[in-house]
């Protein structure tokens, strides 16, 4: 069974998965902590920018902004 972890509205990233199919290309990638950090949010952005709209940790749920 596959541990799923919510971002957002996204409900169906997998905790642990190097290879998690709903993260934007070049996610998840490694947390301090341990964990993996996934990527969510809209493929096309409406103001043209490049970075996914939301960030969070598998394991100790921080953003990318919070590890700063």
């Amino acid at each position: 069974m596959r541990d799923l972890f919510v971002i957002g509205e996204e409900t169906t990233h997998v905790k642990g998965d190097p290879q998690c199919p709903e993260c934007w290309p070049g996610y998840p990638g490694s947390c301090p902590c341990g964990g993996l950090i996934h990527a969510a949010g809209d493929v096309e952005d409406p103001e043209g920018g490049d970075e996914p709209a939301l960030t969070a940790c598998d394991r100790c749920g921080r953003s990318e902004s919070d590890l700063g």
